[in-house]
């Protein structure tokens, strides 16, 4: 009877002993787990913290270097000033379609490796698509490359004008606060807009978010509406110089090989006929240039417009916009090549698709209300 005692207690100290280890066993996965978490936290904070570092880095640099260096036709001239290259002696003399270019910083859209693993890209605002109270033929004529029926058309100008005009009159298509706040939207700004992206705000934007994301995408709200051949994104050499979608596309991923100076280079260059636009051409970048910041992943966007010209303050640049972006870039691989160290040799710029790109660390989408 002893001998049953002695065995149904050590069969339950035994049946202790499992059920403690087992306890000890998942409190130990818990902590390590919680440990694991804590750790993962740490080192996600500290990469955006660093991601954070190099974007304010990689902006600076970029303000310094667009406001120091001079301008080439197709953006910064990196070469500029070196005693091999003198393409920045003359800005007054007219351009030779045989010039030789040092490299160039291209300022049209091209992705570039900035500080640590930073991307961004340069465009020339000027040479874009301007909303500050566009004239109507050439809303409708932009519409009409966007494939907008000219009902819709007429729709999303009155809309927009009415959005910045001053009064609260309704234009025949147009949309001003009662209809907003029936729409449970909020009321229009009546005032020019501030950043390309005002345009969301919008009733008909809400119904076709994909035109009035390409409206962004090359659009400003300084001045514009002009066309440069060596950074106007293809919208505007389709506007201004009636090229169809194709001929635009097939400039635009070509004119990296060279820097243009003139519409027969151009034509020469690409076997494409550029129609009208000699008075609305540009030959060298404007003082309005769009500073788009982004990581190598696509994430933490963020675009910044610039104004390049001396304030009676003595600032060298105005910042006309600054605020985080949701709007979907598009994937370029980038090459190896550093944009800020890059040799100062009388070479003509390098391929866009040779070069790399920049990035950012901020939240996803700015509130425009």
């Amino acid at each position: 009877m002893s001998f049953l005692i002695v065995n149904r207690q050590q069969g339950f100290v035994l049946a202790v002993v499992l059920w403690s280890m087992a306890a000890l066993t998942l409190i130990t996965g818990g902590i390590v787990a919680r440990i694991n978490n804590t750790l993962n936290q740490a080192y996600s904070m500290r990469e955006f913290a660093q991601l954070d570092q190099d974007m304010m880095a990689t902006e600076q640099t970029l303000l310094y270097m667009l406001s120091a260096r001079p301008h080439n036709p197709a953006g910064v001239d990196l070469a500029a000033g070196s005693v091999e290259s003198d393409s920045a002696a003359n800005p007054f003399e007219s351009g030779d379609a045989d010039q030789q270019y040092g490299p160039t910083l291209r300022m049209d859209g091209s992705w570039y490796s900035g500080v640590g693993q930073v991307g961004f890209a340069l465009q020339d605002a000027g040479a874009s698509f301007s909303l500050l109270e566009p004239r109507r033929e050439n809303w409708l004529r932009l519409m009409e490359l966007l494939e907008v029926s000219p009902t819709e058309a007429d729709r999303w100008y009155d809309q927009f004008m009415d959005y910045q005009d001053r009064d609260n009159l309704t234009r025949l298509n147009g949309a001003e606060e009662e209809d907003y706040r029936e729409r449970g939207m909020v009321p229009p700004s009546n005032r020019f807009p501030v950043t390309p992206f005002e345009i969301l705000n919008v009733p008909i934007a809400r119904e076709h978010p994909d035109i009035a994301d390409r409206i962004i995408r090359s659009s400003t709200i300084g001045t514009g509406t002009s066309s440069n051949l060596n950074t106007s994104p293809p919208l505007m050499l389709e506007l201004v110089h009636y090229l169809s979608r194709s001929e635009a596309q097939m400039v635009t991923s070509e004119r990296g090989n060279n820097v243009l100076s003139s519409l027969s280079q151009a034509s020469a260059e690409f076997g494409v006929l550029f129609q009208g636009g000699e008075f609305e051409s540009l030959w060298q970048p404007s003082g309005n240039i769009r500073i788009m910041l982004g990581d190598r992943q696509g994430r933490h966007k963020r675009w910044i417009e610039v104004k390049f010209t001396a304030t009676a303050n003595g600032a060298p640049w105005v910042i006309e916009y600054s605020h985080p972006v949701s709007i979907n870039q598009r994937k370029q691989e980038p090459a190896k090549t550093d944009a800020f160290g890059l040799p100062t040799t009388p070479e003509t710029a390098p391929r866009a698709n040779d070069w790399p790109y920049y990035s950012a660390f901020f939240p996803e989408q700015l509130p425009l209300d």
